[in-house]
C-alpha cells in the first residue's frame, strides 16, 4: 500500500503545483485600486464627567486593495479612532488607529498622530450682566452656572446679554477680555427681564475689599477693580469708592459681594470675587 501511495506522489505534486499557479494567476490578474476616505475621529475610553478638546473632527485615509473591495459601499465599516482608556487629566498624544476589512491595506492616514487635552467637566457660578443702553434693568436670575471643561470654566468671569426689549435675554459666557467662550454651556441660558427704568445718572468708581474677620487670613482675593453705579445725581456725587464684603470662610471659593451703597443707588450688574482664605 505504501508503495502504491509513493508511486502516485509525482502526479499529486504536479496537480498541487498546477492549482497554485492558477490561484496566483487569478490573484495577479485582479486589478488593484486606491481610494481616499474622510472619516470622523472617534474617541474611545472617555469616562462620564470628562471632556476632550483640541482634536481634529475628521482624518483622511488612503487605502489600497483589490478593486472589488475598494469600490462601491464595501468600505462602510472603515473607522478611525483613538483610545484614551487609563489616560489621566491633562495633555495627551495618541496615534490614530484604523479599523479595516480583510484584504484592504492602509497606505496613509493624515493626521497620523493627534494631540489633545482631557479634562474634568466642572461647573462654576457666574454673575449675570445685561446691557441696556439708557436704562436700568432688573432681571432674574442674577447668577447662572457655567458648565464645561475645567480649563475653559476657569477662564469665564461673567455671563452677559443685551436687552433687545423682550421678556427673555440670551446669555453668553465671556472671559476677562470680553471674548465669548462658545464651548461653555450656561444653566439657565437666558435671563427674564422683570423691570426697566430710565437711568437718571451713572458713575464708575473703584471697588475696595472690606477687611476680613480677625480669625481669618486672606491668601488670595480677586475682585473687579471698579463697579458702575446708577441712581440720582445728588446721591452719586459723594460716592468716590464702594466697599465690598464677601461671605468670609476658609477654603477656595467664589462669592457674591455685598456692596455698601447710598440710598437709591444700584449697581448695573451683581459682582463677585474669587477667594482663598485660611484660618490664622
Amino acid at each position: 500500500m505504501i508503495r502504491r501511495l509513493l508511486g502516485n506522489l509525482p502526479e499529486k505534486l504536479l496537480a498541487l503545483l498546477a492549482a497554485g499557479l492558477v490561484w496566483y494567476q487569478l490573484q495577479a490578474s485582479e486589478p488593484i485600486a486606491e481610494r481616499t476616505l474622510t472619516r470622523p475621529l472617534q474617541v474611545l475610553g472617555v469616562q462620564q464627567g470628562q471632556s476632550v478638546s483640541g482634536l481634529p473632527q475628521t482624518v483622511e485615509l488612503r487605502l489600497r486593495g483589490p478593486a472589488r473591495l475598494i469600490e462601491g459601499n464595501n468600505l462602510s465599516t472603515v473607522n478611525a479612532y483613538i483610545d484614551l482608556s487609563g489616560v489621566g487629566e491633562g495633555a495627551f498624544v495618541r496615534n490614530v488607529q484604523v479599523g479595516l476589512p480583510a484584504g484592504v491595506r492602509l497606505v496613509a492616514v493624515e493626521p497620523g498622530r493627534v494631540e489633545g487635552r482631557l479634562e474634568a467637566v466642572v461647573s462654576q457660578r457666574l454673575a449675570v450682566e445685561i446691557h441696556s443702553p439708557g436704562r436700568w434693568v432688573r432681571f432674574e436670575p442674577t447668577y447662572v452656572q457655567a458648565i464645561g471643561p475645567r480649563g475653559l470654566v476657569n477662564q469665564a468671569v461673567k455671563a452677559v446679554g443685551v436687552d433687545m426689549g423682550g421678556d427673555q435675554v440670551r446669555l453668553f459666557p465671556v472671559d476677562a477680555t470680553g471674548e465669548p467662550l462658545e464651548s461653555l454651556a450656561l444653566n439657565p441660558g437666558q435671563a427674564r427681564v422683570i423691570q426697566r427704568e430710565t437711568i437718571q445718572a451713572q458713575k464708575t468708581v473703584p471697588l475696595v475689599l472690606a477687611e476680613p474677620p480677625a480669625s481669618l487670613r486672606v491668601l488670595e482675593a480677586r475682585i473687579p477693580g471698579s463697579v458702575t453705579l446708577v441712581g440720582p445725581v445728588a446721591a452719586l456725587e459723594g460716592v468716590t469708592q464702594v466697599r465690598a464684603s464677601p461671605e468670609w470662610r476658609t477654603g477656595s471659593y467664589t462669592s457674591p459681594l455685598q456692596l455698601q451703597l447710598p440710598e437709591g443707588v444700584r449697581v448695573t450688574a451683581p459682582v463677585q470675587g474669587n477667594f482663598r482664605v485660611a484660618a490664622k
